[in-house]
């Protein structure tokens, strides 16, 4: 990543957006149609929640029908976001401290695109943990061995990865199947 990479750089500029007042049959087909795993609830051009597959299921199920709902009813609270103009690392911050996949991005509190989790790992360079030396012995003698550092040893270092089930950038994958996975993705 080139140093002055904002979140502008990155950000999708075209998605999917509904309002309040929309009928959430139509969104939930909407959802369907283009494949989307989230819509974001606009009030104007201001985030104010996000309907997922997830919460549309959750009125058919509690309800029986989604005929007469509004996405209003149903919707999440808003996806959290970050301004156009912020650094690449800062959004990288954001998706691991709020624990989304997306953020929105804003101009002015207005809605301007979305960034995921894979456009920011897309730009962030891959990070090496730092060599150290280990210190061996056989018999009476002791040898110096540099290495990189051993899966597991995680101090002092960052990492995070992709679930290779569902996409979602975390720091807690867990192997299954010859699969790193996320929690939620382990559930399953």
């Amino acid at each position: 990543m080139r140093d002055g990479t904002t979140v502008r750089d990155l950000m999708h500029r075209e998605f999917l957006g509904v309002s309040e007042s929309d009928d959430l049959a139509d969104a939930a087909e909407l959802m369907l149609s283009e494949g989307a795993d989230c819509l974001v609830v606009l009030r104007g051009g201001e985030a104010v929640g996000c309907l997922t597959p997830r919460s549309a299921l959750t009125a058919l199920l509690e309800d029986g029908q989604l005929e007469g709902a509004t996405v209003g009813d149903v919707m999440e609270p808003p996806v959290p976001t970050i301004e156009a103009d912020e650094q690449v690392a800062v959004a990288e911050e954001r998706l691991v401290t709020e624990g989304t996949g997306r953020l929105i991005v804003t101009v002015d509190e207005e809605a301007v695109g979305v960034v995921t989790e894979r456009d920011v790992l897309a730009a962030t360079p891959m990070r090496r943990a730092p060599e150290r030396e280990i210190q061996r012995e056989t018999g009476a003698e002791r040898e110096a061995a540099t290495s990189t550092q051993e899966v597991g040893d995680t101090a002092g270092v960052v990492t995070q990865s992709i679930c290779e089930q569902c996409g979602a950038l975390t720091a807690d994958l867990d192997r299954s199947n010859g699969k790193l996975l996320c929690q939620d993705c382990l559930e399953v």
